[in-house]
């Protein structure tokens, strides 16, 4: 039975400037603008390996319509390493790169093929003379394509194997925008051995028959893109399809909590914070990563932790710790989300200051006006600093206000 091997890849967002993120040091900032690049050289190394017979790039090679000149010279110098050992490319555009973003007008081989993004197209792949494969495919004119391009795909009655290729939200997820939607009915209808997925960032198999898979993209954009990132190797033959994952990322972002409500002093939490670096690095498969950790929990160091300069400083000993060591694990922020070892319930009851000051907390959490006024009060602020620098809903602000408030009156009275 006749098969094709090839690499399913998307989300390459070549040259991506990583906002939002502390990079201060010169080792991580290095790391992160070559990261998207080395990603590259990794699937160009892995399709040369396994000498597979096609690369597919399910759209956003690149991080913008306005593709910096260095991104398109590192894909160029990608594609004609593959042309060398006769390896041709089949490229979907998607919402990053669509066709009518700019270009320096760089040569590519003729073994790279774009989509068109008029209509779905189909393009063969040769093998000895024989038409073994049919891509089918369609690329985004214009950044926000909100049509159903999935409606225009239908397997040929004469194809051996087929493999539809598309930059869609499958199920108008809510974290990505809705470009493309698509169902898995639309899907699964087009009869496709293989459906190779991108927009969409998270490496995910929607689908085992057929084969309906994301490929994610292959190095991490941001602490959202946790984990190990990377590609599909896939074998195809007529009517099933089998993958296996290959990461190909530079540096792993990791996201964690840690509760820290059985610390007593410093030496406990820089102890936890270390245990927890300790299994960021274990879970990155040799790579460097960066890590945002958040502290949770009521507990006695609560009072330590709001003090002066105390979060900076324990940040610091913890980043020149971490980076001392290989692989290295950047720390690029740790938020104190702990409360006040505090009997709430107890205030509630006071008929002094703490006790009015919990009731009218509580007031204020029920009543929805108040709600909006502090939604209001600190738009301005989330407009300043984005939403995901203040990590933190308005009433969830209020909590830690109150305690504290209630943290510093307990010490005045002590």
């Amino acid at each position: 039975m006749r098969s094709v091997r090839f690499v399913h890849a998307a989300d390459l967002h070549l040259d991506s400037p990583f906002r939002g993120v502390d990079a201060s040091d010169a080792r991580v900032r290095s790391a992160l603008v070559a990261s998207t690049f080395e990603a590259l050289d990794r699937i160009v190394a892995l399709c040369l390996g396994e000498a597979v017979d096609f690369l597919v790039i399910a759209g956003d090679v690149y991080n913008s319509r306005d593709k910096s000149t260095a991104a398109q010279f590192r894909f160029q110098s990608a594609m004609e390493r593959l042309a060398g050992a006769g390896i041709p490319v089949f490229i979907a555009q998607g919402n990053h790169d669509p066709a009518d973003g700019w270009s320096a007008g760089l040569r590519l081989p003729e073994t790279v093929r774009y989509f068109s993004t008029r209509e779905v197209e189909a393009l063969p792949f040769v093998r000895d003379g024989e038409t073994v494969c049919t891509l089918y495919g369609r690329g985004y004119e214009h950044a926000a394509e909100k049509r159903d391009l999935s409606a225009g795909y239908r397997r040929a009655a004469g194809d051996a194997i087929a493999i539809g290729v598309l930059h869609t939200n499958v199920g108008s997820r809510a974290d990505f925008e809705d470009y493309a939607p698509a169902s898995m009915d639309a899907l699964r209808a087009a009869q496709m051995d293989y459906w190779a997925l991108g927009h969409i960032h998270k490496p995910e198999v929607l689908s085992d028959a057929p084969a309906i898979v994301y490929a994610g993209s292959p190095q991490g954009l941001n602490p959202k893109e946790d984990g190990l990132r990377g590609c599909f190797l896939v074998e195809a033959s007529p009517g099933s399809a089998s993958v296996r994952f290959v990461p190909t990322c530079s540096v792993v972002w990791s996201r964690t909590s840690v509760d820290v409500s059985e610390c007593v002093g410093l030496d406990d939490v820089r102890e936890a914070l270390r245990t927890i670096c300790a299994g960021v690095r274990a879970g990155a498969d040799g790579r460097p990563a960066i890590v945002r950790i958040d502290l949770t929990g009521r507990s006695e160091v609560h009072g330590l932790l709001v003090r002066g300069t105390v979060m900076a400083d324990l940040l610091r000993d913890l980043r020149d710790e971490q980076l001392a060591r290989e692989p290295w694990v950047w720390v690029d922020r740790v938020a104190d989300r702990t409360s006040a070892s505090l009997d709430i319930d107890a205030y509630r009851g006071s008929e002094d200051f703490t006790g009015d000051l919990v009731r009218l907390v509580d007031e204020l959490m029920t009543d929805q006006a108040a709600a909006a006024l502090l939604a209001e009060v600190l738009g301005p602020i989330e407009a300043l600093v984005g939403a995901q620098e203040l990590e933190a809903t308005p009433l969830e602000l209020l909590l830690r206000a109150r305690d504290v408030c209630l943290d510093r009156l307990e010490g005045d009275a002590r």
